[in-house]
């Protein structure tokens, strides 16, 4: 019988990929690494203009006010708390997370409009 370790692939981590492991451009796994890459760079801005984290928050207030009989989303929600309540490094935290939940939070990000159409390009260029 195996052992019990060879039976499990390790899981998978969205770190940068290296030239091996790289996703097929435009694949589900390719958008996962280009959204950690983004919130990398969005991070960045963030930490030295935490003012920025208004945008945040206003595409929050948008998006709810957009549908009021509507029930926000568990990760609006939970992007919500955490802008209400958490350190600019804790949020920079949460945008930066590798692990599966991180990648379930980005799916909802309300980080959009952070990043200039050149930044967005340049980064989605590092992966092509």
């Amino acid at each position: 019988m195996p052992d019990p370790s060879e039976m499990h692939e390790p899981a998978a981590t969205y770190g940068p990929p290296t030239a091996a492991a790289a996703p097929e451009p435009w694949s589900h796994p390719w958008h996962d690494q280009l959204g950690l890459l983004y919130h990398r760079a969005m991070a960045e801005k963030i930490r030295r203009q935490p003012a920025l984290l208004e945008i945040a928050r206003e595409n929050l207030r948008r998006w709810l006010a957009a549908e009021p009989d509507a029930t926000p989303s568990q990760a609006r929600r939970e992007w919500q708390r955490i802008l209400d309540s958490e350190s600019v490094e804790e949020i920079i935290r949460f945008m930066t997370d590798p692990t599966e939940e991180g990648h379930r939070l980005r799916q909802s990000t309300p980080f959009a409009g952070i990043l200039t159409p050149e930044e967005s390009r340049a980064i989605r260029a590092q992966l092509l």
